[in-house]
């Protein structure tokens, strides 16, 4: 049985990574449209501000533990991995497996939330023992 206190932090990753990714596309277009800079410089921006917010809303809701440096360090490490990680799985799916981009594509997204919350849980925010 998953206990309350897994399923509020699956429920807080899930507003907190929704919020994120509404802040890049938000602030990527911004960049683009208002202030009229080349799209892969916003596209930049925008998942830095991304990376921001889902750094201090994990730290500070989902997962509720003090920030520092070292915690962000290991963040990056995750996001970069996972970013990677679902390029290679997308690759593989579509080309190696032939899949359809649709199936390789939802084959992605309710893959890597779940390696990400787990890596988050378990290395990035883990409480320190005391």
């Amino acid at each position: 049985m998953i206990s309350r206190r897994i399923l509020r932090q699956l429920f807080v990753f899930g507003l907190v990574g929704i919020t994120a990714t509404v802040t890049h596309y938000l602030v990527a277009l911004f960049c683009h449209e208002g202030l009229k800079i080349n799209l892969y410089v916003c596209n930049l921006i925008g998942y830095s501000s991304a990376v921001a917010v889902s750094f201090f809303g994990h730290g500070r809701y989902t997962f509720q533990i003090t920030l520092s440096q070292d915690i962000f360090r290991r963040f990056v490490v995750v996001s970069v991995a996972t970013f990677l990680a679902s390029e290679g799985m997308l690759a593989a799916l579509e080309n190696s497996m032939q899949l359809s981009h649709r199936i390789s594509l939802a084959v992605v997204v309710l893959t890597i939330p779940v390696i990400t919350f787990l890596l988050n849980k378990m290395w990035v925010f883990r409480h320190p023992v005391q």
